[in-house]
């Protein structure tokens, strides 16, 4: 099973939450509603063309197993597993309007199939329309109360929507369910971050790290929560770790920021150009170099003009790129007075 990260990003001077979620990017990999006949299905029956389009799948084969899952069809309209089959195919192809709709015909002939709801909601949420995933992902979990995939996804489509506190009950259900799942921890974690309960978001980064390596997304939600809970030097190791690997905008100006909270004002200055040098329409950047030349403005006793009008400059380029900042404006009213 893949997964990808969905990261939820807000931006202050002073403060950048950031968070991953992870959701997962392919139907799940298991097979519903078998018969208990004994015995394998005839030869050429619509079963057997299911089985063998599964093999052909698993195989990389796809257009004959398309072919196969349509032959079953012909046989069958209301065969489930062929609407699955076919379904997965046209995702594999990035086709997600294409499987929404196959999948949707699958819950249409079986109802209560927990994996033809949980993939209309994967390909819903993935097509971002939100609040029909919530719905779907509900009606698996009413069918498949403890499905971890469909638990940890609708946490996650949660988030996407602004609701946290409606996530925290499923991401927390889907570590019990799956515990050695990381994805799952890091999804918890991520919903606790979002709650403002850092403890508990850090209790769960650190349970994910013992289950394996963190990605970058995932690393940069830890070093956020180190720097809400005062941890600045950790949260500049964590984000050190990550440029090496991968240098980002986002990175360089979260390490500026912790530096900024350690008072190494010319590392936090070093780190916040370097974060507008790769990317130019980093807002929270801008701030910083304004907040670290404004400082040496003062300590300087206000007497370096050029340092306020950069200063300044820089808060200027950040509402230029996000005017919705009111304490910058505030900010920049304050300086811009004379004397």
């Amino acid at each position: 099973m893949t997964a990808r990260a969905l990261p939820v990003v807000a931006g202050t001077l002073t403060a950048l939450a950031i968070t991953g979620c992870v959701t997962t990017t392919a139907p799940r990999p298991r097979v519903v509603n078998q018969t208990t006949d004994a015995g394998p299905p005839a030869p050429d029956s619509p079963e057997a063309r299911v089985e063998l389009g599964n093999r052909l799948m698993e195989q990389g084969r796809l257009d004959a197993a398309l072919a196969e899952f349509g032959l079953a069809l012909e046989d069958n309209p209301d065969l489930v597993e062929a609407h699955l089959g076919m379904g997965k195919i046209y995702h594999k192809r990035e086709q997600n309007e294409i499987a929404l709709r196959i999948f949707s015909r699958a819950t249409a002939v079986a109802p209560d199939n927990a994996e033809a709801h949980y993939n209309v909601g994967l390909m819903s949420q993935l097509l971002g329309r939100l609040n029909e995933a919530i719905a779907a992902y509900l009606r698996s979990l009413v069918l498949e109360p403890d499905d971890p995939a469909a638990n940890r996804d609708l946490a996650t489509a949660y988030v996407q929507v602004g609701r946290p506190d409606y996530a925290v009950s499923y991401a927390r259900k889907a570590t019990q369910l799956e515990p050695d799942n990381q994805a799952a921890w890091f999804n918890l974690a991520a919903v606790y971050n979002l709650l403002g309960d850092y403890q508990e978001a850090l209790r769960c980064y650190r349970v994910a790290t013992e289950l394996g390596p963190l990605d970058d997304p995932v690393l940069l939600g830890l070093a956020d929560t180190h720097i809400k809970l005062g941890n600045f030097q950790r949260a500049a190791n964590t984000l050190e770790s990550v440029i090496r690997t991968r240098p980002t905008a986002t990175a360089y100006e979260r390490l500026g920021y912790a530096q900024f909270k350690r008072r190494d004002f010319g590392e936090s200055l070093r780190n916040y150009r370097k974060a507008v040098e790769l990317n130019p329409e980093e807002s929270s950047a801008h701030n910083g170099i304004g907040a670290v030349l404004v400082t040496y403005y003062i300590q300087g006793g206000r007497r370096d003009r050029a340092q306020l009008e950069e200063a300044l400059n820089a808060w200027r380029q950040s509402l230029r790129i996000r005017p919705d900042q009111p304490r910058i404006v505030d900010l920049l009213t304050r300086y811009q007075r004379p004397g």
